[in-house]
């Protein structure tokens, strides 16, 4: 087992960020194949309206989950660099005290979440004809969002100790296990749109399960014991500070996401129809799955710089990223070919619909924003590794950017040019973002090289 650990603060450093970036990979495509699995079932059997109410309310999941998983990956930056000093005793503190922190920020996002639901929906434009499906969709994965953090949790602090593959082996399984569990739930018992939540929840669940049983019996390193829930306030402000730094980043994207997805669900009112819900909805899952790699690059980056800090090699940083900005690149330019080539294919590959206008819109959303995919990259990049040298600011300021441009587009663009306003609002965002903070990165490269 302890062939999993990768030390990135040794050897090349193209091959260990490549070899723990592919798990890192893997695992978001599987948790993405959650959610194309439950539009597919949903598709064959409830049909398009049941899809877009699933997509109707997944801005306000996409929040809450956004923070609270973003709440880990700056934690996990701070176990990275505990790891990549060898300070092993303050690795299961760190631990310690992300567990505390996740606990209360389940606790109240449950709570805040399930008590304000309604309002929520109809702050969202949910349309009454997806209103009561929508609800109970939404009821049911924010009942269990704590199997979705918990393995979150469970998969950033193994990475933060350069192990990115044992998370994604139980991902598998449970993947695996989703998609029987849908079968039986929506196709063979008839459960509707919340089995197919309920099946989404007992396989993250039992991937948080394995994840933990695997910590007990193989990570002594972070086998945690009482006296590391010693108060550290000291620890617990830099754990925050990271932890919500990252957090709010997140959040603040996820608002501006919920703000254009509301526009959108506004114009099924406006004479649309749902077809704008279903295909918005549908391309960004299409766009999320080729974007993956980017994110992912990103996220091991964050992991690399922060180990090498730790151990203060920064000319390993910057190889590392000249790599992941050439691999972004290529990866970019053949999303777009198999995009412009293959779109409407996969509209119907993972959402069964016929219906042309549906496919008509989705292929239209997909193909103005993913030649873009090259700023994307250069805005995860860099803002990932500005958080591995734990630079806080730049990355907040520029989130907070994108929910002030994502606003303009949600209270002009979609209002001034309909559908085709929420397809340019993600070029904007990127090309405006991407071009600040490579400024900063410039910077802040050149003053920790001199």
């Amino acid at each position: 087992m302890k062939r999993n650990k990768i030390d990135m603060t040794v050897g090349s450093p193209t091959k260990a960020l490549l070899i723990f970036a592919l798990p890192i990979f893997l695992g978001q495509l599987f948790q993405q194949f959650y959610n194309v699995t439950d539009i597919k079932v949903i598709g064959i059997k409830l049909g398009d309206s049941a899809i877009a109410a699933m997509n109707s309310v997944g801005a306000v999941y996409g929040i809450l989950i956004g923070i609270a998983n973003g709440l880990n990956n700056g934690c996990a930056i701070i176990a990275a660099r505990n790891f990549g000093a060898k300070d092993f005793k303050m690795l299961r503190r760190t631990v310690a005290h992300m567990l505390v922190i996740n606990f209360s920020a389940t606790a109240l996002f449950a709570i805040v979440g399930i008590t304000f639901i309604d309002p929520l929906m109809s702050l969202m434009k949910v349309p009454d004809s997806l209103y009561a499906d929508a609800r109970v969709y939404l009821t049911f994965i924010l009942c269990g969002m704590a199997t979705t953090i918990a393995y979150n949790m469970c998969a950033a602090v193994l990475r933060s100790v350069g192990d990115s593959r044992t998370p994604l082996y139980f991902l598998i399984g449970s993947s695996i296990l989703n998609v029987g569990l849908d079968v039986v739930f929506v196709l063979l018992l008839d459960l509707g749109i919340g089995g197919a939540a309920a099946a989404t929840i007992i396989a993250q669940a039992t991937s948080a399960l394995l994840c933990l049983f695997y910590i007990k019996g193989y990570r002594k390193e972070l086998h945690i014991g009482r006296e590391d829930f010693t108060f550290d306030g000291e620890l617990l402000k830099e754990l925050l500070a990271m932890g919500f730094s990252m957090g709010l980043i997140t959040s603040l994207v996820s608002f501006g996401s919920a703000a254009v997805t509301r526009a959108n669900n506004a114009l099924s009112d406006a004479g649309w129809g749902d077809e704008v819900i279903t295909a918005n909805g549908s391309a960004r899952r299409i766009d999320g799955l080729f974007m993956m790699p980017l994110s992912t690059l990103g996220t091991a980056l964050a992991t690399f710089v922060s180990q090498n800090k730790g151990a203060g090699h920064i000319d390993r940083i910057r190889k590392a990223i000249k790599s992941a900005v050439g691999i972004g690149a290529a990866w970019s330019v053949l999303g777009v070919g198999v995009i412009y080539a293959f779109g409407a294919e996969l509209v119907r590959l993972i959402t069964d619909t016929e219906n042309a206008e549906t496919i008509k819109y989705a292929v239209t959303y997909m193909r103005i924003n993913c030649p873009f995919f090259l700023m994307l990259i250069v805005l995860l990049i860099f803002r990932s590794v500005l958080q591995g040298f734990g630079k806080k600011l730049v990355p907040i300021t520029t989130a907070a950017a994108e929910l002030v441009l994502k606003f303009f587009a949600a209270t002009v663009l979609v209002p001034a040019f309909g559908f085709l306003g929420i397809c340019v609002a993600e070029p904007i965002i990127w090309t405006v973002t991407a071009i600040a903070v490579s400024i900063v990165y410039v910077k802040n490269i050149k003053r920790l090289s001199s």
